[in-house]
């Protein structure tokens, strides 16, 4: 279990509040984002009637916002504008938390007079305290037995039915529940469905009784939480929500809020962002780190990071102020592919600075899941004419894979994607090659599977828009010894033993047959410029082999020859018919 703990100081704390009127609190005090002053003389009621489970069983994944969903949850009576749930109608099923049935055909009726999918709408009722579902609804995984859970916390208000939602939201979705003892709110998590998290230092705060190794074991037991982050909070306000200033993208991309250098926080936002920048994600990379301008302020509202992912569309908070364009543009250019949705406030709930539509929305997985697990390779890489690529595939819809459409799509710089077949190697591992490398080059991929219930996923998510990418260095050409006064047949007495690395291709190019020598060989194999293995030859006791080449086609083939001390040896062959 790893632990990070950014320390920023801050340089002042802000405290303020702001109400949203809720008709159905019973107290003559209007809810509020942050706790009213009723529910602060309450405060010691958070977690009263809670009782934890056992964990699930292991192990877990804890599903990030950017993989598949297959619905919304929202809450009448409303925090958003219609506009919103009837553009998310268009692509998930809106599940509506309603508190009657009256409510229900009251709802339904708002609905078709907005243009809401009514194919795409379902409701729960349950009782609710407020509408930021964010912060009280279902945290969904999937356990290892590859059944889907809700694991439910102590909701850091005293609002019992809004703590009592999780569990009801189990039941609706007809799947595992289970519990943890641990303060926590939905706006202060984010996690990238690889066993990282991330939340300010109020879970820390709000969990007094634990000690940051306890919470780690607890979220790890629970969420299958390996790194779990906590930072101070740049924003400085008071809710202290990881969602109003950051934001995973992907599992090696983060969206962070940047204020002007005038403004007393741009040092903490600047060093979260600098933070991000320098630490490894779980695919081994460095996080990429993308900014969005959110300014901010008492006359300007910019809740850019407080937006919703719902497959290939992000749902962004607009407020009408000069900064919003800039920002549609930012996650343009951070999620290529995506649809970015601009969603204008409701002068009635209008959004906030630390209060805007992700904190009244909250994803709901896809059930019937076609899951990809695959680290990429990334980065810089050694020279090899081709490159395996491994991935564990899961279709939790209970629907066989379509063996014949499990691809590796790759292109090698600028050229155009081609795509070679995956196969199962045991399990639920497939496995597939990148082929066809001759020199330094840049290669994109990306993994696409299907399944017998039409489900289609790729891994990234958004495929060739944003493919995985590693570069290949320059193939290594060793020197090779070059004797003047060598004859054909006493080549092999001209290097020795103690130059292990020493080694002979002759003649080159070659017709139908050539010759290797290699002092300390083991093995050679030898490959055509696509990458398949033609040839594979171990040494023995001998120094040198003879190829016969008379059958194969002219053109380059590549060798690498693997010596008794572990070292490889790569070069290159010209097999012609013109000789």
């Amino acid at each position: 279990m790893k632990k990070t703990i950014i320390a920023i100081v801050l340089v002042c704390s802000t405290f303020c509040s702001f109400s949203q009127t809720d008709s159905t609190k019973k107290s003559n005090l209007p809810l509020t984002y942050w706790m009213n002053a009723d529910e602060l003389a309450r405060k010691n009621e958070i977690g009263m009637n809670f009782r934890g489970t056992n964990p699930p069983e292991a192990p877990i994944i804890n599903i990030a916002e950017f993989q598949p969903m297959q619905g919304v949850l929202v809450r009448y009576p409303f925090g958003i504008p219609v506009s919103l749930i009837a553009a998310m109608s268009q692509i998930v099923t809106v599940t509506t938390s309603i508190s009657s049935a009256n409510q229900q055909t009251t709802v339904e009726n708002i609905y078709r007079s907005n243009g809401v999918n009514m194919n795409n709408v379902d409701f729960v009722i349950a009782n609710t305290d407020s509408y930021w579902t964010r912060d009280y609804g279902p945290w969904m995984i999937i356990d290892g037995n590859d059944e889907f859970g809700v694991v439910d916390f102590i909701y850091n208000r005293p609002r019992p039915n809004d703590d009592a939602h999780a569990a009801t939201m189990a039941n609706f979705l007809n799947i595992n529940y289970f519990s943890m003892d641990f303060v926590q709110t939905g706006g202060n998590y984010m996690t990238d469905g690889y066993g990282t998290a991330a939340s300010t230092d109020l879970a820390l705060t709000e969990n007094e009784d634990m000690t940051t190794a306890e919470i780690e074991n607890m979220t790890h037991d629970f969420l299958g939480i390996d790194t779990y982050h906590f930072t101070a909070d740049p924003l400085d306000d008071y809710i202290a929500h990881i969602d109003c200033w950051g934001k995973y993208l992907a599992v090696d991309k983060v969206m962070i809020g940047q204020v002007p250098a005038s403004d007393y926080r741009y040092s903490q936002f600047e060093a979260i962002a600098d933070w991000f920048a320098n630490t490894t994600t779980p695919w081994g990379n460095k996080y990429r780190v993308y900014r969005v301008f959110t300014p901010g302020g008492m006359n300007t509202t910019t809740p850019y990071t407080n937006c919703l992912i719902l497959n290939d569309h992000v749902f962004l908070p607009q407020t009408g102020s000069s900064y919003d364009q800039d920002a549609i543009e930012a996650y343009q250019a951070a999620m290529p592919g995506y649809t970015i949705v601009p969603i204008m406030e409701s002068s009635s709930t209008p959004w906030e600075n630390t209060d805007a539509l992700h904190c009244r929305t909250h994803e709901i997985a896809d059930l019937g899941m076609l899951l990809i697990r695959h680290y990429p390779i990334c980065g810089q890489q050694a020279y090899y004419p081709q490159f395996t690529i491994q991935a564990d595939i899961t279709a939790l819809s209970g629907q066989a894979l379509e063996s014949d459409s499990i691809l590796i799509y790759y292109k090698i710089n600028q050229e155009n994607w081609q795509n070679r077949p995956m196969h199962a190697v045991g399990g639920k591992t497939w496995e597939g090659t990148i082929s066809g490398i001759t020199d330094s080059c840049g290669i994109s991929y990306y993994i696409f599977a299907k399944d017998y219930s039409l489900r289609r996923e790729k891994h990234p998510y958004i495929g060739e828009y944003d493919p995985h990418f590693f570069t290949v260095s320059a193939p290594y050409t060793p020197p090779i010894i070059i004797d003047d006064d060598y004859e054909e047949d006493d080549i092999y007495t001209q290097i020795t033993d103690s130059q292990i690395n020493n080694y002979k291709i002759t003649p080159n190019p070659a017709h139908s047959f050539f010759h290797i020598y290699a002092a300390n060989g083991e093995s050679v194999s030898i490959y055509d410029a696509s990458g398949k293995l033609i040839s594979q030859n171990s040494f023995h006791s001998q120094k040198n082999m003879t190829v016969d080449c008379s059958q194969w086609a002219d053109g380059i083939y590549f060798i690498l020859i693997k010596t008794k001390n572990g070292k490889t040896i790569t070069d290159k062959i010209l097999i012609t018919s013109s000789l």
